[in-house]
């Protein structure tokens, strides 16, 4: 299950968006695109020269081709279940399982940490075995394993009769298997855009996915708390039957024309070591993963005091908390629209820690804020720099990754956030304990109250580290700048 979107808008499956979450729609017009004509070779991975229709305007992305589209649509599909059950399991745990159970929260924390563990455990090791089997294969087979498994469930609540204790472990069971399927599925996936993404079209991919996920994310999570509430259990669950259905027909169309290289040996543990040492002896790859980690912290801190901070320090009723919360997605679809003429003409690699340092900054003002006004442009503001800070990272990871590795590093990234988000809400929430064991009264408004301390803090670590990384950046941007003048000067 991947984790809902918070109003921090941290989903840690997102962190890899712009490794290749892409794929879509094969003859299907969606918002505004307009379609050109174009004589010359074909564009399209899947066939011969002459002219064609190829669609642009606002996503250009989707002319890379229609393996391309299909793939994304794959990944768009394969989300929408993965978010729908999501918010539905929750929902049905709390509503109609055990919804007067003194033990709610914590029937409700083993949901959570079921999606949590096959992340943080499972995710990395997935890696290797992505980059040594047949990266669409896989996905296809994951795509089969989550439809039967949704099924089987199906089938159990239809026609078999049982308990709330035997539905409930039900539940978990099928977020266990999915999120561990999804472990695998994911750095396949990324592997097979490793090689269809032109590099010269990595940004616009990375924009297309910011985009897609974020409307899938807000969609499916509203969607599988109506569908439940109005049609029961049965739809919701059929509806993730046939959207990881679709997502395997998709990857099924997509062909099989972006097959990587297949580098790793048949000893695992070594082939791991190698995808982690290839991430930290990078330098490139050491920056994504420092960011990741200075994000984690801020993550973590975010998820566990924003909501409270909006309606404790900032006193909004829920309908007014519900609008904030919606402004840092917005942020992110405003941002997927417009930032990659931003990045292209900046750079990925100076805009990545550009982007850190200024969400930071965007977090420190926001701890400040003491309207609702105010905290939307903010939280608006804040959505916009974290599309930007993720655009990049694809890009980034993607140039610097070596064919045959793609599987492997790309499982550490998610993982290093879930791992750091986890700390940092600990400490957190050990902090708010030991304030409310001293007496001090949260949530009152003032400048020493803990949420808002604990959100300053939060965006210190994206500042300083955001700045540190950029300072670093144009340092050696300047040592290389230095290095081609003196070759320059002596071929002359």
């Amino acid at each position: 299950m991947p984790q809902p979107i918070l109003l921090s808008g941290a989903f840690p499956a997102v962190l890899a968006c712009g490794l290749g979450c892409s794929g879509p729609l094969s003859g299907i017009m969606v918002w505004g695109i307009g379609f050109e004509n174009r004589t010359g070779p074909a564009v399209d991975a899947g066939g011969g020269g002459g002219s064609r229709m190829v669609p642009r305007a606002r996503f250009p992305a989707l002319s890379i081709g229609a393996d391309f589209r299909r793939l994304w649509l794959a990944q768009a599909l394969s989300s929408f279940g993965e978010y729908l059950f999501a918010g539905t399991s929750v929902v049905w745990v709390a509503t109609s399982l055990f919804p007067d159970s003194p033990r709610l929260p914590a029937l409700v924390g083993a949901v959570v940490l079921a999606a949590a563990v096959p992340r943080i455990v499972v995710g990395p090791l997935a890696g290797v075995y992505a980059d040594r089997w047949c990266a669409r294969r896989t996905m296809i087979v994951n795509d089969c394993l989550r439809a039967g498994l949704f099924t089987l469930l199906l089938g159990a609540v239809q026609v078999i009769r049982l308990t709330e204790v035997q539905i409930y472990a039900a539940i978990l069971v099928c977020i266990v298997v999915s999120e561990t399927s999804a472990q695998f599925f994911n750095p396949a996936r990324a592997a097979v855009m490793h090689v269809a993404i032109p590099e010269d079209r990595r940004v616009d991919a990375a924009s297309m996915s910011m985009f897609s996920l974020t409307g899938v994310a807000i969609i499916a999570a509203a969607a599988g708390p109506a569908l439940f509430g109005i049609f029961g259990a049965t739809v919701a669950i059929s509806v993730c039957v046939v959207m990881y259905s679709a997502s395997g027909v998709m990857v099924v169309r997509s062909g099989d024309h972006y097959q990587p290289a297949r580098v790793a040996g048949n000893r695992f543990w070594r082939d791991f070591t190698e995808g982690v040492r290839a991430t930290w002896r990078t330098p490139s790859l050491r920056i994504v993963v420092i960011g990741a980690c200075l994000y984690g912290v801020s993550m973590g801190i975010n998820n566990s005091v924003l909501a409270l901070f909006g309606m404790k320090t900032l006193d909004l009723s829920a309908a007014r908390y519900g609008l904030l919360a919606m402004m840092f997605p917005v942020g992110n679809m405003v941002s997927a629209v417009l930032g990659p003429r931003l990045i292209q003409r900046i750079g990925v690699d100076r805009a990545y820690p550009a982007a850190l340092s200024a969400l930071g900054l965007g977090y420190l003002v926001y701890a400040c804020a003491g309207g609702l006004v105010t905290a939307c442009v903010l939280m608006l503001a804040c959505g916009v720099i974290f599309s930007i800070y993720i655009m990049c990272q694809g890009p980034i990871v993607q140039a610097a990754v070596p064919e045959g590795y793609m599987g492997r590093i790309s499982a550490v990234l998610g993982p290093v956030v879930s791992i750091a988000a986890a700390v940092s809400t600990l400490c957190a929430s050990q902090a708010l304990s030991f304030a409310g064991a001293r007496g001090v009264v949260v949530g009152e408004g003032g400048w020493d109250d803990p949420y808002r301390l604990l959100i300053m803090s939060g965006a210190a670590f994206l500042l300083i580290g955001g700045g540190g990384m950029a300072y670093a950046q144009a340092r050696r941007d300047t040592v290389r700048g230095v290095a081609d003048g003196v070759t320059s000067t002596g071929r002359a």
